[in-house]
């Protein structure tokens, strides 16, 4: 019989601690459990939630369970703060006073605040936190009040190493040491009495950790990929959560911060390896996947984004932003007959220039792995724009695009940059885009209309 989380996430902790030879009352692991569980159920987690934690729990490494079950216990931004359980453990020891956290003179004062410091490479008397990687030094703080004194401070720090690994996107240090050899030096520093042997293992378990935790990555499937991925999008933009009613400008925000950051990400920085592990050529490989994925998903947000900002130029012409379904229909309609734009929009047939196989074409046509709960799966109308412009065209579009995002365009100079089109006269695929619009937003019908036979600028 398959357990439900609540009761998998109860025998993942008790076991790991016995395994640990650590103590713990039932009751004690009870409450421990059922806080992780609120944790992760709370309404902004959709990527950083229990699926993922169980992701991790193939292997039979206590220290492993642990660190999968508490790595994203903390994440300040997507759940605007800390939920009340986690408020109510930590009030003690720390304050939040908006976007910053001041340590208190508890929480300096511990050992296993003190410990946590070392191995994240934090100044323990500072009162005010670093930002950068304070999620993962919470979320490991929250782990040593919940199991002080129930494991040996070894296995304690072994489990905040794993955590500390999962800090993303670190390429060499100052000095020119990678995570792993930081890694290893603060673990000396932690434990001068540990064998050689039990810190190389602390730091390779440590560095595995962390590549599991961006593993998507290197998912030879971009579909697969995208679908990961696309969770992130309403656990940073919360607009994007209340399903449907999201405006155009809001998803365009959502969908260019991703691309921003996807165009960010170096390749190199991803994955890491320690004394071999992994090899150099599982290393090559791993960047070579996720280089390509993050070609591909940079190349599919444009083509999404393209089709997003004609219909925000659109919707600041013919009276302001509207909602995305206004302008699209039911962004998951549930019948084959849903109203929606491209119903008013011309067949096309694939024309020569574009490869049907193509992994971005496939991705618009046949849709990620799996729906989302504010997006369709495939993209139809990106689509018809690949198949109704030609490259160049499309490509002084997309440009475009970008320049009007950052108020250089107004959306009349945008929109104008269509083939066909100019300020003064509207004709081609922009005509065929109004005229579809003006079936599905009757509201605005008399300025699709004047635009249409006064041009842009009308």
């Amino acid at each position: 019989m398959k357990k439900g989380y609540l009761h998998h996430l109860i025998q993942i902790l008790w076991d790991a601690i016995r395994r640990l030879d650590g103590t713990i009352h039932p009751m004690e692991l009870e409450r421990m459990a059922v806080m992780v569980h609120r944790v992760m159920f709370h309404k902004s987690r959709m990527f950083h939630s229990m699926e993922h934690v169980f992701g991790f729990l193939d292997s039979d490494d206590p220290i492993v369970a642990l660190a999968a079950v508490f790595h994203d216990l903390v994440y300040l931004q997507v759940d605007e703060g800390l939920p009340s359980p986690l408020e109510d453990l930590l009030a003690p020891f720390l304050q939040i006073e908006g976007t910053k956290v001041r340590f208190l003179p508890t929480a300096r004062e511990s050992k296993e605040f003190q410990l946590c410091c070392t191995l994240f490479g934090r100044d323990p008397t500072v009162s005010h936190a670093d930002p950068s990687g304070l999620n993962e030094f919470l979320s490991a703080f929250t782990l040593s009040l919940l199991l002080q004194g129930k494991v040996s401070s070894l296995d304690l720090g072994s489990v905040f190493l794993c955590i500390e690994a999962t800090i993303p996107f670190r390429g060499v240090d100052p000095r020119g040491r990678s995570v792993g050899e930081v890694l290893e030096e603060r673990a000396r520093r932690a434990f001068p009495d540990a064998s050689e042997d039990r810190i190389q293992q602390m730091v390779h378990r440590a560095i595995s950790f962390a590549n599991r935790d961006v593993q998507d990555f290197s998912n030879p499937d971009a579909g697969a990929f995208l679908s990961n991925t696309w969770k992130l999008l309403p656990e940073t933009n919360y607009t994007l959560r209340n399903r449907g009613a999201f405006s155009i400008r809001e998803y365009r925000v959502a969908l260019y911060g991703m691309l921003n950051f996807f165009r960010s990400l170096d390749p190199d920085r991803i994955f890491h390896s320690y004394k071999g592990k992994p090899s150099e050529e599982e290393m090559k490989n791993l960047k070579e996947i996720a280089r390509t994925n993050l070609a591909l998903s940079i190349q599919y947000l444009r083509a999404k984004l393209l089709a997003v900002s004609i219909l925000e130029a659109l919707s600041i012409l013919t009276g302001g932003d509207a909602p995305m379904a206004l302008f699209m229909g039911d962004l998951n309609p549930s019948e084959t007959d849903s109203t929606c734009l491209i119903r008013f929009l011309p067949s096309l047939p694939f024309p020569t220039w574009l490869q049907e196989e193509h992994p971005v074409v496939r991705l618009l046509r046949d849709g990620r792995l799996e729906e989302s709960s504010f997006d369709l799966r495939n993209s139809p109308f990106a689509l018809w724009l690949y198949k109704r412009l030609r490259p160049e065209e499309w490509g002084r579009l997309a440009v475009g695009m970008e320049r009007f995002f950052k108020g250089e365009l107004s959306p009349a100079a945008f929109l104008a940059l269509f083939p066909g089109c100019s300020t003064g006269k509207v004709e081609g695929p922009l005509a065929e885009i109004i005229q579809a619009s003006m079936e599905m937003v009757l509201t605005r019908r008399e300025y699709f209309q004047k635009i249409l036979h006064q041009g842009l600028l009308s």
